[in-house]
């Protein structure tokens, strides 16, 4: 059954906005796309709870919720909130929103299309069931490998759980109407394991270019965090574990005698109290960590001289392509990646920024420094990334290339 339009499509994820991630700016921005194409859309999703670990105020105690979100109907039910270090919370964070979300799509009006968003891995469990049950296809959108990502990171080294894990997945994969990913190699990975190529779909991270555009330098983010005069190196998003963030501390350290030089680390995550604490440690009077809503992210570009982001040199790394590279380059901001990969070679191909070594401040910081001493290379980069925005990685356009390559199959 290939989507038409007027079909009812559910969005099945259990992280949506408000809360602030990837994931919740991808699959609303694609909610929004998709309701523009003529499907109906609606959101089952969890009460917002990440990355905290604690049900947002105006959510607590409730078992459900229904609110509209930018013309989206969102559906909200009971999750045990939790976060951290703690596998049996996490686990419990997972499975408690998975057999609720499977009990509710179970008794209400059945959707023409299901799309499930596998992270966690345990949402596939309700695809699966309402095909073999009600005969709903779905579409199962893997951003991340996630079981390779905890494999490779030491997060799970149970032989026995990884085996169940890999044979869920591969389960969900093949009973799947369509296999949504966002990278070549991750589609290269999947045929691989036996999906057929014209079952997968390319649905690659992208940006809003209506609403981060490039703009003037905002005062009250200069003055927010006393940018003035300062050329600015932001990181925004998770601070994770296999990001490897101590790269750009360490970096950060390299080039602490240059006093027009700061590193903003604006978001929040498991590792955020650690580097702090780290920075505390040397004193690292350029390295400045604040927070900032989604809405104000076209402003938080403007005061950035480049963006940066890191991974850990893990094999995985190569195969992805990090979602926030896409809005700096929407605001024409250069992005500097200490990483390896398909991200890395967009990065060079396209001249949207600069790559460096993975998990070496030393070859960070020179880079960094090359393009201080460049501004007009800078310039350059951050036309090219805009551009390069406009052309493919616009939200509209993703979207539309996306449907006719799913309604294709």
């Amino acid at each position: 059954m290939a989507p038409q339009t007027n079909q009812r499509w559910l969005i099945l994820t259990q992280y949506y906005p408000p809360e602030i991630g990837a994931p919740q700016i991808r699959l609303h921005s694609l909610a929004q796309e998709l309701q523009r194409h003529g499907i109906q859309i609606e959101v089952l999703t969890a009460m917002p709870n990440y990355p905290v670990g604690k049900v947002f105020a105006g959510y607590e105690g409730r078992w459900q919720v229904r609110e509209v979100i930018d013309g989206i109907p969102v559906r909200r039910r009971w999750i045990y909130a939790a976060t951290g270090k703690s596998a049996r919370a996490r686990l419990l964070n997972y499975l408690t929103f998975t057999f609720i979300a499977l009990l509710v799509v179970l008794v209400e009006r059945r959707p023409d299309m299901i799309f499930i968003e596998s992270q966690p891995l345990s949402l596939g469990i309700v695809g699966v069931i309402m095909k073999w049950f009600r005969r709903v296809p779905y579409i199962y959108n893997i951003p991340d490998l996630q079981i390779d990502v905890a494999k490779q990171m030491g997060f799970m080294s149970n032989k026995i759980i990884l085996r169940t894990a890999l044979g869920m997945e591969n389960l969900f994969l093949r009973q799947a109407f369509s296999v949504s990913t966002v990278t070549h190699r991750f589609i290269d990975h999947f045929t691989e394991r036996g999906i057929p190529r014209s079952k997968i779909s390319f649905l690659p991270n992208g940006a809003d270019a209506t609403f981060l555009r490039p703009t003037s330098p905002d005062v009250d983010m200069l003055n927010r965090w006393n940018l003035h005069g300062k050329k600015v190196f932001l990181y925004v998003g998770t601070h994770a574990y296999y990001h490897g963030l101590d790269t750009l501390i360490e970096a950060a350290r390299l080039l602490r005698d240059r006093e027009d030089v700061v590193i903003l680390m604006v978001g929040s995550g498991p590792e955020r109290s650690r580097l702090q604490a780290i920075a505390n440690e040397y004193q690292l009077d350029n390295v400045v960590f604040g927070s900032s809503l989604y809405d104000e992210m076209a402003r938080l570009y403007s005061v950035a001289y480049a963006s940066v982001a890191t991974l850990r040199n893990i094999d995985v790394a190569k195969y992805m392509r990090l979602s926030k590279i896409f809005p700096s380059m929407s605001c024409a901001v250069p992005v500097i990646y200490a990483g390896v990969g398909e991200a890395a070679e967009l990065i060079e191909s396209e001249q949207v920024g600069l790559a460096t070594e993975p998990e070496n401040p030393s070859a960070l910081a020179s880079t960094m420094i090359r393009l201080l001493n460049d501004p007009a290379l800078r310039d350059r980069l951050g036309r090219n990334g805009r551009a390069l925005i406009e052309r493919e990685y616009a939200w509209s356009t993703i979207t539309e290339k996306w449907l006719a390559e799913v309604c294709a199959d």
